[in-house]
């Protein structure tokens, strides 16, 4: 992907993207001094800074027994 393709993805300014990528928050690779984004990358670093967030909040990460997008009917 590219810094607007992962923008629209991550529903942030490009310009915020950039700063991620200049404080190394975010995973990124550099073909020449075009930045390239992999979806998947940045799909599993989502989830890691999401399990951070909550053992910092929580002091531990709860035990997630199925995906909360997945809905039940009693």
């Amino acid at each position: 992907m590219t810094i607007d393709q992962v923008a629209e993805f991550l529903q942030l300014h490009k310009q915020v993207v950039y700063r991620h990528v200049r404080n190394n928050n975010i995973p990124v690779s550099r073909i020449g001094s075009t930045l390239r984004f992999k979806k998947s990358v940045i799909n599993a670093w989502l989830e890691d800074s999401a399990l951070k967030s909550l053992r910092s909040f929580s002091g531990t990460a709860p035990e997630i027994e199925h995906s909360p997008f997945n809905v039940e009917e009693d």
